[in-house]
């Protein structure tokens, strides 16, 4: 664990874009959008409790339409992963504006008991090499949590508005006319 430095390089593996799934916020959704002049319905999907097992089913951020549960995902290729993966270079094709979760992964917050900042370090739960031949600044990793935390907080109320609407023909995608225009 590291309170100023964590020990990490990233070798462009691929793991994190090709196996997991990202689950952009809102503000991430308008970033990409500007970035790319693309429509979200382009590059979104919504994924079931089944195909997103590590969530927990009382994660805030669940999209609730007719009983069926929901949560927004960039898209992603079962083999080539996310859409935004460039295939020849294995990198980010949206690299400057990729969501918070792309910028933190695979760092992990590190708390004291009573819930204070006390660092970062690697998940060890995750199939990433993990390599440590470079050094991470945990301050910036820092700024980019306490970021998505804010974002957290609008994504669950604008979440709680669709859950609270009930109208005939409701699809998840209708969730993203809440913070895009013209869609």
């Amino acid at each position: 664990m590291g309170k100023e430095f964590v020990r990490f390089s990233c070798h462009s593996c691929g793991h994190c874009c090709r196996d997991l799934a990202v689950l952009p916020t809102p503000f991430d959704v308008q970033r990409i959008t500007l970035h790319t002049g693309r429509n979200p319905l382009d590059f979104l999907e919504f994924l079931t409790p089944e195909e997103v097992e590590e969530v927990d089913e009382n994660d805030p951020t669940w999209l609730d339409v007719d009983g069926q549960r929901y949560l927004m995902a960039l898209h992603r290729d079962e083999e080539k992963g996310c859409s935004f993966l460039d295939p020849g270079t294995r990198l980010c094709g949206i690299y400057e504006a990729r969501p918070i979760l792309c910028r933190l992964y695979p760092f992990k917050l590190e708390e004291t008991a009573s819930g204070r900042y006390n660092g970062f370090s690697l998940h060890t739960d995750v199939e990433c090499p993990r390599h440590r031949d470079g050094q991470v600044a945990t301050a910036p990793l820092h700024d980019l949590y306490r970021e998505d935390c804010v974002h957290q907080e609008s994504y669950e109320a604008l979440v709680d508005d669709f859950n609270g609407r009930k109208y005939r023909g409701k699809e998840p995608e209708d969730f993203i006319r809440l913070f895009i225009d013209g869609i």
